[in-house]
């Protein structure tokens, strides 16, 4: 309480100066440092950024903290169909507002103040830190004016001339949100459908060249907003073949407030407020559309496609989110144990309690580094993306050249951001749960605000992608990516066998060790779903048949990869710690003064990741048992 959130972090404070690809993300943000009214060059840009950071950590800690319990404490309601909000919490956004905060990403042209991702992000721990329903909002309002922006490049309706923006589909939504004079909404979830996006039950129908839609939705994190960003059902021709369901979802963007014959009259209306665990301070909310007018977002049927853009682009968010919260459980349990005394000592000199801290410590510096790492290139190819869709190169050579660093921040931005959302959202949990056992009995009590630190973080796991599906989605894609490639695989396998048992330096030779095992963890993966549907195509269909086996695009996923997607979370557990060691170490070898620090992770991860591998490779399948003893 009463500190600057940001200036009293020294590792955030490293990873936002030293972690952050500055050079290539100031450059593409400010085109070449070339835009009226931008930034004169790359020293100029950081000392606005930093500004930026510096106020919102002020912010975060002067205003916000304090008035956190009371913000939870007041939360919102709904009153005559609108959604109201408690006093501390209507304070914060006036000073958000204030601030011009609430467009920091949104280009200049439309009241932004361009600001790049990496500062929304450090935004995101911040805020989660004082607050994290705050966040929550937070991201709701940039976040989607953003979004509008992504969209608008990929159908074609965004006009750019040198780096500035001419015009945009959807100009007045992004100029009111980046106003703090209106918000915007996530709309996917159904009562039927959760994870599961094809059962989206909510249709759009197109009459008189306008769309309508109709449909119920739930748990709409600041559902209360002006502009939805809606998944929807439509038609689509499909010449009698039975289509993908994702494949007839499309997307759609639903005001919520309209004229209507002179009048301002609601397109849809919130029908509850959610009564939740935490997160008092978000409003959760449910909504019923009625013959809605919307407007398609790109093309029909590319719902699902555009979507999951931005899905990802939120749960890198959220890792940042799930930091921050983790960081202000952390300097609670830190501050309590320092003055707490038992036997003659404060709590924090009993190995028991300090081994807890310490883990506490090294988890969150772990994943910070992961976190900058996978935001480097969520935001290096988003705008890669958007340059090459706006104002492609005319030297054919310079855009071949972009389109490869395309490629390759995309794929490491695939691998990470499952692993960041899987491993920071589980951590939070663990370390909030940890904080109350530090504190012990007054932790319990609602005064001191460990218990509401604890509830805020069990969502985590669960929006915008349950644990379970990141652990899937990262064990699918490395599976995949071994089996496009099985000669890199090997050789990348061999090269690191060979550095494990080699490799003079312990740090390295335990990381070497670990990463090998996770290697040989995916490798038994691979060979038992091989080896199982090798059997069952010859029990099934002959050796006649085995091109059957070799091709995978007529593999059943729900049967063939079920061997391999039982371990899923113990792979995606070793795998996140893995590469949050891998992510420490590259800053080590850069800044000695990071040694300490990532010796101490490498030391503590090498067990863990053990333990995991070990498990995948005994291959404990009592579950398949149990599983057919349900469906008998």
């Amino acid at each position: 309480m009463g500190a600057n959130f940001f200036s009293d972090n020294e590792d955030l404070k490293f990873e936002f100066e030293h972690a952050v690809q500055w050079d290539d993300i100031a450059d593409l943000t400010e085109f070449g440092y070339k835009l009226p009214g931008g930034h004169a060059n790359l020293e100029e840009a950081k000392e606005f950024y930093r500004a930026v950071i510096d106020s919102v950590g002020e912010y975060a800690g002067e205003f916000i903290a304090p008035r956190a319990l009371k913000i939870d404490e007041q939360g919102n309601w709904l009153e005559n169909g609108e959604v109201k909000s408690g006093e501390a919490l209507m304070e914060v956004y006036q000073g958000l507002k204030d601030r011009e905060l609430w467009g920091m990403g949104v280009p200049r042209e439309f009241g932004g103040s361009n600001c790049p991702l990496a500062v929304f992000f450090t935004t995101a721990e911040l805020l989660a830190r004082a607050d994290v329903s705050i966040m929550t909002h937070f991201g709701f309002h940039s976040g989607i004016a953003l979004a509008l922006l992504m969209y608008s490049a990929r159908e074609g309706s965004l006009k750019i001339e040198n780096g500035e923006v001419k015009s945009v589909r959807w100009e007045n939504a992004i100029r009111e949100i980046a106003a703090g004079n209106a918000w915007g909404a996530m709309v996917l979830t159904e009562p039927d459908a959760g994870s599961d996006l094809g059962r989206i039950r909510s249709k759009a129908v197109q009459r008189d060249g306008k769309w309508y839609l109709t449909g119920e939705k739930i748990f709409i994190t600041s559902g209360h907003g002006q502009w939805h960003i809606v998944l929807a059902k439509t038609d689509i021709e499909s010449g009698g073949k039975k289509l993908d369901p994702l494949k007839e979802l499309s997307l759609f963007l639903v005001p919520r407030i309209i004229e209507r014959d002179g009048k301002q009259v609601r397109n849809f209306e919130v029908s509850k407020v959610e009564e939740k665990v935490g997160h008092h301070g978000s409003a959760t909310c449910a909504l019923i559309y009625e013959d809605s007018e919307a407007e398609l977002i790109g093309k029909v049927g590319q719902g699902f496609e555009l979507m999951l853009q931005l899905m990802n682009n939120a749960r890198v968010g959220v890792g940042f989110e799930a930091i921050g919260i983790s960081e202000a459980a952390y300097r609670q349990a830190r501050e309590y144990a320092h003055q707490r005394k038992t036997m003659g000592q404060t709590i924090d000199r009993h190995p028991i309690i300090a081994e807890m801290l310490l883990d506490m410590e090294l988890d969150i510096a772990g994943l910070r580094a992961m976190a900058f790492r996978a935001a480097n290139h969520v935001e290096i190819g988003s705008k890669l993306d958007m340059l090459l869709r706006t104002m492609p190169p005319s030297d054919p050579d310079e855009k071949k050249k972009l389109e490869r660093k395309l490629r390759k921040h995309n794929k490491e931005a695939r691998l990470l951001t499952p692993l960041l959302k899987y491993a920071a959202a589980e951590a939070a949990v663990r370390i909030t749960r940890n904080n109350m056992q530090i504190i012990g009995g007054p932790g319990y009590m609602r005064e001191v605000g460990a218990e509401k630190l604890l509830r805020d973080a069990l969502v985590l796991p669960i929006y915008e992608g349950t644990s379970q599906i990141q652990a899937l989605m990262a064990l699918k894609d490395n599976m995949m990516n071994a089996m496009k490639r099985p000669g890199d695989f090997a050789r990348e396998a061999a090269r690191i066998q060979f550095l494990a048992g080699t490799t003079t330096d312990e740090p390295q030779r335990a990381f070497y060790k670990a990463e090998a095992s996770v290697h040989r963890a995916l490798l038994a993966v691979l060979a038992r779903i091989a080896s199982k549907k090798l059997k069952r195509t010859v029990h099934e269909s002959g050796w006649g048949q085995i091109k059957q086996f070799a091709d995978m695009s007529k593999w059943d996923p729900k049967v063939d990869f079920s061997q391999g997607l039982v371990h899923a979370e113990r792979f995606a557990r070793a795998l996140s710690d893995l590469e949050c060691a891998r992510s420490l170490m590259d800053q080590a070898a850069k800044f000695p003064e990071r040694r300490k620090l990532a010796d101490r992770y490498v030391k503590r991860m090498a067990s863990r990741v053990a333990v995991q591998t070990d498990a995948i490779m005994a291959n404990d399948d009592t579950v398949f048992d149990w599983i057919n003893e349900i469906q008998d």
